[in-house]
């Protein structure tokens, strides 16, 4: 695997770093070594190699089947990139999107200019979180799902759902009928139109899953993070209970034992697993941090090679 660059274990024998020295082109990375090796890590890091928002672009596009969005952010690149401008706070740990009925498979990044200090980039495999969790609360999350709930302002959820639906038609002319066809036939959410234009939607899922290449369960989720740029979800279990006091400490407790940090090179791409791995971010300590992220939903023909390539190792 990668037999043309050179790799490294990023920390605790987690987490690949492929790099190259002569700014190789991302395109020769070869798209099922850069899957198998997210399949059985949960993130890649791609250092050295010659990139830019452009390039950055094409990669994500190469691999994905639809490109998502935060609606909040501002496009770079193609209009595939979106400049990350969440504040100086630190952001707890979460998946992209994972507040909303619409969470992508996979979650980039890429570096323009790295921090001086501090601000790294936060990542928390929820596989090992989930052994971390005491029995009764997974079984707990097991059986019970839990449920977001807020508004989204008329101009947010046109602008996603235009995405969504590839630039077909102009942003003015997206309908409540269009963000209906845009949701999944498998995911439950309930939505309400209001007067202003703006949408509530209250979204059901299970905290704890299968991901994207396994049959083994991850928690991962959106639980553990504040929101940036939107109305703060409110986060009940099904059956319209709180998440207690007591569950968010030992959620909290498990998240931050499991989290590393990526020390973000100038150039530098990371690919994270969004139904494996929770991200956030440090307090941001030198604002000439320059960050891009991406969202999007993998091509199935490549998960289906992934899947077979690993089908005689896989243990679930």
């Amino acid at each position: 695997m990668f037999d043309s660059f050179a790799t490294a274990s990023h920390v605790d024998g987690k987490g690949p770093v492929v790099s190259t020295g002569d700014s190789a082109d991302l395109a020769t990375v070869d798209r099922i070594d850069l899957l198998t090796a997210l399949a059985e890590h949960g993130y890649v890091l791609l250092r050295g190699f010659g990139t830019g928002t452009e390039s950055f672009s094409r990669l994500i596009r190469s691999l994905s089947s639809r490109i998502t969005l935060d609606p909040a952010r501002r496009f770079a690149g193609g209009g595939v990139a979106q400049k990350v401008e969440a504040g100086l706070v630190p952001q707890g740990r979460h998946v992209g999107n994972g507040a909303t009925p619409w969470v992508p498979d996979l979650v980039w990044f890429y570096c323009e200019a790295p921090a001086g200090t501090g601000s790294q980039t936060t990542i928390c495999d929820g596989r090992h979180v989930w052994d971390r969790l005491p029995e009764p609360t997974r079984e707990l999350f097991r059986t019970t799902r839990i449920t977001f709930a807020r508004p989204m302002a008329e101009d947010k959820w046109r602008n996603l759902v235009f995405r969504l639906l590839d630039g077909r038609g102009t942003r003015d002319e997206v309908t409540f009928d269009d963000l209906l066809a845009v949701t999944d036939d498998d995911v439950d959410v309930e939505y309400l139109l209001r007067p202003d234009g703006s949408v509530h939607y209250k979204y059901f899922t299970y905290a704890a899953h299968t991901t994207l290449f396994s049959t083994g369960i991850a928690f991962a989720n959106s639980i553990p993070a504040p929101s940036v740029n939107h109305e703060p979800p409110v986060i009940e279990f099904e059956d319209g209970r709180p998440l207690d006091a007591m569950l968010m400490r030992r959620i909290l407790e498990a998240t931050e034992l499991e989290t590393d940090e990526i020390e973000c090179h100038a150039g530098e791409v990371a690919l994270v697993d969004n139904s494996r791995l929770m991200h956030g971010r440090r307090k941001i300590r030198d604002p000439r941090r320059s960050l891009y992220n991406a969202q999007s939903y993998l091509q199935a023909d490549l998960a289906a090679a992934v899947r077979e390539r690993l089908a005689p190792v896989t243990t679930g």
